[in-house]
């Protein structure tokens, strides 16, 4: 049994490109660290619909929303190593071979892909998951309030305190990563810590394709 220490929860949005560097990232320091990552879902659709955004960020936070759906109907069957194979697989054709990731035909690609059976790609328009998916946004939003989005990390496997972040682009990898993961818990245990950064001079830099 993992000790909570060495867990954390990830919340993720498909759609996110920063979520996904970071995502990778986590991956990497879970890996030298033996930190277990419970994948969680988020959505920037729900958490942004009463906020004055432009239509082009609603479109694409609807088509994150869309891909939740089917993100919430596989956990619920394979739980987390599924929803892990299947964050991997969706952001890999979204952000590298920039696919739409909720048309019925490349979900079912994705989900054949990952070993799921095909027909989980109806979820795509089930509302009924969207239960899910906010009883999991309401688990990261009484750690860390509103005024956030992803990626969205909570220690101790979500008893421990969250935060909004790591942002960066590109991820570091290695031992690197690992240092700034050590420097960013000792933030993110600091009761009255709440910020800390800088302009982006970047856009989002994916690095390798991963394998899947």
């Amino acid at each position: 049994m993992v000790d909570v220490k060495d867990s954390v929860d990830f919340y993720w949005d498909p759609i996110c490109p920063w979520c996904w560097i970071t995502s990778r990232w986590m991956i990497d320091v879970g890996r030298q660290k033996q930190i277990h990552v419970n994948w969680k879902l988020f959505s920037l659709r729900k958490i942004n619909q009463d906020r004055d955004i432009p239509e082009h960020y609603k479109i694409l936070h609807q088509i994150g929303l869309r891909a939740l759906r089917v993100a919430a109907a596989v956990s619920n069957e394979y739980g987390n190593d599924g929803l892990a194979k299947l964050y991997t697989v969706m952001g890999t054709r979204y952000h590298h071979d920039k696919e739409d990731i909720d048309e019925p035909d490349i979900l079912e690609e994705i989900l054949k892909s990952c070993g799921f059976p095909t027909q989980m790609a109806d979820a795509v328009d089930a509302e009924a998951w969207d239960k899910i998916i906010a009883a999991d946004m309401d688990r990261a939003v009484a750690k860390v309030g509103k005024d956030v989005g992803v990626p969205l990390i909570v220690l101790d496997g979500g008893k421990g305190p969250g935060f909004f972040g790591p942002v960066f682009s590109p991820a570091p990898a290695g031992k690197p990563a690992v240092a700034l993961w050590d420097a960013i818990i000792v933030a993110g245990r600091t009761p009255g810590f709440f910020e800390l950064k800088r302009t982006r001079e970047t856009g989002p830099l994916f690095g390798e394709r991963p394998e899947i």
